[in-house]
């Protein structure tokens, strides 16, 4: 899309030489410019940390006993269900 903008010819006169010395056009700069403005108005994301899933222990992990061979969700639900009120 092409927009029109009016600014003081002084500043226009700078912005021209800098970026003529830095070898980009006025064009990509005002895009530059647009792109960080936006950027710095949107709200942070926030950013999960990272599992170590080498090191991760399932929420419910305590409740199975070490010895379980048979990890069928069948035999998982049944050691959970056996062993929920023994204590941690």
């Amino acid at each position: 899309m092409k927009a029109t903008f009016q600014i003081p010819d002084e500043l226009y006169r700078e912005v021209k030489a800098e970026t003529a010395r830095e070898g980009r056009t006025l064009r990509d700069v005002t895009i530059s410019l647009f792109e960080q403005w936006l950027r710095e108005r949107k709200p942070a994301t926030k950013v999960s940390p990272a599992v170590d899933w080498r090191n991760f222990k399932a929420p419910l992990a305590h409740l199975v006993p070490e010895n379980v061979t048979d990890h069928s969700s069948e035999s998982i639900r049944k050691s959970i269900v056996e062993n929920w009120n023994e204590p941690s």
